[in-house]
């Protein structure tokens, strides 16, 4: 009787793990809730693969931290995991990770490098003073997309974080972002700082990661309120995401709340009639590109012949000013002509000394 339990059992869980392939993640096989570990691999773990977490052991409370996830061993071509907190928040760094019920755990297998394969995630502290834990399982795959005995997995140590009470060293406040067509202006304040190395711009679009896109020196120690502010220049069309990543001497970071917009950059190309005119003997001229192109503004006489190159330079999408002096012209009039990819106009202007 109980051989036929037995084996009622081990037939259910080849049926329940079977359908969940090393594409799919692996889910709820932690320590945390009593997980089996990843049986569809195989159902022992195997004491080779090793799993272990690199990272501070004690941040403050509600604060969030960068963490790597590392697994070696086996055979180790490509790998997967499943990582679960008991009090904290898990998100991910990038698209190679995902949340599901909770838990983190591959969107697809990391391929190794140099015998290891690993994974950034973020962890948000709760918002009380306590001790949280970290609980690990991974599989080290041959990556033939079959799950079978040929791959090996094996839990991780149980990662010990102290969330503790202290003052975050950076008080930062009124965190905003605004868009001026292709432009979007970021503006934050501090009301104190306590060794702020300084801020890391992070954006995040469609179709990529998080990238550092400039960093902004702070005043280390000072209980005087400082105002900070960055423009994103010459965006293209769509959706962004902008945080800002704290950097103290200490390399401790606090990641500020992440702002979403939308960016609706010019729909159309064109050349403005330059103002003043006429003119003596500078003017301005003005135009607008809807996509990245090569630009091309060229000052040409009644005969043809051009005498001014002002533009010549490859141009994201947006509105752009240029000043043309004519300082070493007669009077006359001048015809001025905008090329970019498909699009060319051209204007007249007249040169009165």
């Amino acid at each position: 009787m109980k051989i036929n339990l037995l084996l009622t059992v081990l037939f259910l869980s080849v049926i329940i793990y079977a359908n969940i392939d090393e594409m799919d993640g692996i889910v709820g096989l932690t320590q945390r809730d009593g997980g089996l570990g990843c049986v569809c691999h195989n159902f022992s773990s195997t004491s080779s693969v090793h799993i272990w977490i690199e990272g501070p052991d004690t941040v403050i409370m509600s604060s969030t931290t960068q963490y790597k996830l590392l697994l070696a061993g086996g055979p180790a071509v490509a790998g997967g995991f499943d990582l679960a907190s008991y009090f904290g928040e898990l998100d991910s760094v990038d698209t190679s990770t995902h949340i599901i019920s909770g838990e983190l755990t591959h969107s697809y297998p990391n391929p190794s490098v140099n015998d290891t394969i690993s994974w950034n995630f973020l962890y948000t502290a709760p918002g009380s003073i306590l001790t949280d834990t970290l609980y690990t399982v991974g599989n080290s795959v041959n990556l033939d997309g079959i799950p079978s005995t040929l791959d090996q997995w094996n839990f991780g140590e149980n990662f010990i974080i102290h969330v503790i009470d202290i003052p975050v060293p950076v008080e930062l406040a009124n965190f905003k972002i605004v868009a001026d067509r292709n432009d979007a202006t970021l503006s934050w304040e501090t009301l104190t700082e306590k060794n702020n190395s300084g801020f890391e711009i992070q954006r995040m679009s469609e179709t990529n990661n998080w990238d550092n896109i400039t960093f902004k020196p702070g005043f280390g120690t000072s209980t005087e309120q400082h105002f900070y502010s960055y423009v994103d220049r010459n965006l293209e069309n769509g959706n962004y995401s902008y945080r800002i990543k704290q950097i103290d001497f200490n390399g401790n970071i606090y990641y500020s709340n992440v702002i979403n917009i939308e960016v609706n950059a010019l729909k159309q190309f064109s050349l403005n009639q330059n103002y003043p005119n006429p003119f003596n003997p500078s003017t301005r001229i003005k135009f607008q590109i809807a996509d990245k192109e090569f630009v091309s503004l060229k000052i040409f006489d009644l005969l043809g012949k051009e005498v001014e190159t002002l533009v010549n330079e490859e141009k994201s999408a947006g509105e752009y000013e240029v000043q043309f002096n004519a300082d070493h012209l007669t009077s006359g009039i001048y015809i001025y002509k905008l090329d970019a990819g498909n699009f060319s106009q051209t204007k007249k202007m007249l040169l009165l000394k």
